[in-house]
């Protein structure tokens, strides 16, 4: 039986980006795409590469799975 698996990329990253007082700009630099890539990722218009996710993890200092999910490991 299959669950569907919701992602919450989009608000993870607004609330990561408000949190730390980013800018869409500092992470685009940081994952070598455009503002309007980052912009589009937190309207839920389009979703980054799988192999951005260790970056974007990585520069917000969050779990891979905190990204996905928009849960923290222990909850």
């Amino acid at each position: 039986m299959e669950q569907g698996i919701e992602l919450h990329i989009s608000e993870v990253l607004k609330e990561e980006r408000t949190k730390k007082g980013n800018s869409q700009e500092k992470l685009a630099e940081y994952c070598g795409v455009s503002k309007s890539a980052v912009s589009k990722w937190e309207q839920g218009i389009s979703r980054p590469s799988i192999y951005q996710f260790p970056q974007i993890a990585d520069f917000y200092n969050i779990t891979i799975q905190r990204l996905l999910t928009g849960k923290k490991k222990d909850e």
